[in-house]
């Protein structure tokens, strides 16, 4: 008899996989599947947010994006995506808000010149 229950890990890495190869249905089933059991994991929230954006649903996107960075504050991409959502959504001060938070606990790097830049331009 085998179980064919999988594991949280294992049923993120399957949605990643399904997310990566296009099969976006399955990979937001078994995020879903996941926030079902933890409503707070970090990367299925966040990839459902990202899964959100591909489709053109960036809206609908930031509670998941604000929920992975609320719950793992520490991973920048977190940070990025919120950020950028909230700019794709016009957004404007609120994005401001949030990146000055994120520097201020260190966010750094490249990706965060980008968003700043268009923060700037705005």
């Amino acid at each position: 008899m085998t179980n064919t229950t999988l594991t949280i890990d294992q049923a993120l890495q399957q949605a990643v996989n399904y997310h990566q190869a296009g099969q976006l249905p399955e990979a937001e089933q078994l995020y879903r599947a996941i926030l079902q059991v933890q409503p707070t994991h970090a990367d299925a929230n966040h990839n459902l947010g990202l899964l959100a954006v591909a489709v053109g649903k960036t809206t609908e996107a930031l509670p998941f994006f604000k929920l992975a960075l609320e719950t793992n504050p520490n991973q920048a991409q977190f940070w990025l995506s919120y950020i950028d959502g909230l700019i794709k959504t016009q957004q404007f001060e609120l994005a401001r808000s949030v990146l000055a938070q994120g520097q201020k606990i260190g966010l750094k790097g490249n990706k965060t010149k980008s968003i700043y830049a268009k923060q700037v331009a705005i």
